[in-house]
């Protein structure tokens, strides 16, 4: 086998059919699956929250909702089935998709904040067979591939409230990469098994600007835009190319409809059709643009005391940037139940000192030509303000 067949096997390519696939099919080609850089809290209403959200990686003006120093992560289990026209198995998995710390600034209107974000998820194991011809010979073979890594996304962010406004920025610091292993077994025993195993690294920087202003009447709107510029792939710390990352553009809607209950609505655009010919350069399906658009509600059984068991509901609908099959591109439906408990609570202001956050999601991906996948993800996120 060529070296060269081990970068095509990790940006998604294996020439024969698929035989059966641990972890999302949808994760494959490109550079994966990309991540949502929602906290806990935000997926339980479906994300639409995240633009707002403190605790999210998403906006770099939310930093400024930090009033006091904040330390969360969360992790997220996934219970998945998938099918497509060869086979149908089932999978599961544990991340933690969402670190940060942060706060403000005292006796200023700045805030700091560092965010550490899964960018894509790159984990899976594809089986596939096939038959080629040795000496004239057809010979039955099997290929395994093994991929484990992914790209995260570093962000230092800077936040600044002048009169009515909130502005932030951000440097995005994009890195990872993904340990692949390819074996080729013979059915003839007269062969001997064959493999490689490579390490396939990222690295790019990117920077990020948004803002968000009461509007009146409970009505808040918030904004962003983010450029992530291009990553470089080094295989064993050599360059074998570089892919460009999209431009991001988004905007979301809040609106308090009473005392109890909190609205939202965002829509996020990312331009990955610019890494199109990279991949296609480089043997995998290509790339497409994306969309998404969230919406979700959150309702409060005590409004002094926000995390005291709030009820929290949310859908979203997205399409996925990296196509299975060429010109299929995946898209991914999602409903999401969400609480939360506080501890520890402050006896001036009421607010809790530590906070765990819950949501359960039933996730449906699907792309023409008979793939399919449903997931349950169970999340869990913890938060403490010292």
């Amino acid at each position: 086998m060529r070296r060269s067949l081990i970068v095509l096997a990790a940006l998604g390519v294996l020439a024969a059919t698929p035989a059966w696939a641990q972890s999302s099919q949808f994760g494959i080609n490109g550079l994966g699956i990309p991540g949502r850089g929602l906290s806990i809290r935000a997926s339980g209403s479906g994300g639409a929250f995240g633009f707002f959200d403190p605790l999210s990686g998403i906006n770099p003006a939310s930093v400024n909702e930090l009033t006091q120093l904040t330390a969360g992560f969360a992790m997220v289990g996934s219970f998945r089935n998938s099918s497509n026209p060869s086979a149908e198995e089932s999978g599961r998995d544990t991340r933690f998709p969402q670190f940060m710390a942060g706060g403000a600034v005292p006796r200023s209107r700045l805030a700091l904040g560092a965010y550490f974000s899964n960018y894509t998820d790159r984990d899976f194991l594809l089986a596939s067979s096939d038959t080629i011809l040795l000496g004239g010979l057809p010979v039955g073979v099997t290929d395994t591939l093994t991929s484990l890594g992914g790209l995260s996304d570093l962000r230092l962010t800077m936040g600044y409230r002048p009169s009515g406004w909130s502005l932030g920025a951000g440097v995005h610091i994009i890195t990872g990469g993904t340990r692949v292993s390819l074996k080729r077994v013979f059915d003839d025993s007269l062969y001997s098994p064959v493999s490689q195993r490579a390490e396939i690294s990222y690295s790019g920087v990117g920077f990020s600007a948004g803002a968000a202003r009461s509007l009146g009447r409970g009505v808040a709107a918030s904004a962003m835009i983010r450029l992530d510029g291009s990553a470089r792939i080094d295989r064993d710390s050599t360059e074998v190319g570089r892919v460009d990352l999209p431009v991001t553009l988004g905007g979301a809607l809040r609106w308090r409809a009473a005392p109890r209950l909190d609205l939202a609505t965002s829509v996020t655009r990312r331009s990955w059709s610019g890494a199109d010919d990279d991949l296609q350069a480089l043997g995998g399906t290509g790339s497409r643009n994306t969309f998404e658009w969230n919406a979700g509600a959150e309702w409060l059984s005590n409004p002094r005391r926000p995390s005291s068991r709030p009820l929290r509901i949310g859908g979203h609908y997205r399409t996925l940037p990296f196509p299975v099959e060429s010109g299929a591109q995946p898209r991914e439906f999602g409903l999401s139940l969400g609480s939360a408990l506080g501890f520890a609570r402050d006896p001036q202001t009421g607010m809790a000192r530590a906070q765990v956050d819950l949501s359960l999601s039933r996730v449906w991906r699907s792309a023409t030509g008979g793939y399919r996948e449903g997931a349950w993800l169970v999340g869990l996120g913890f938060s403490v303000r010292p």
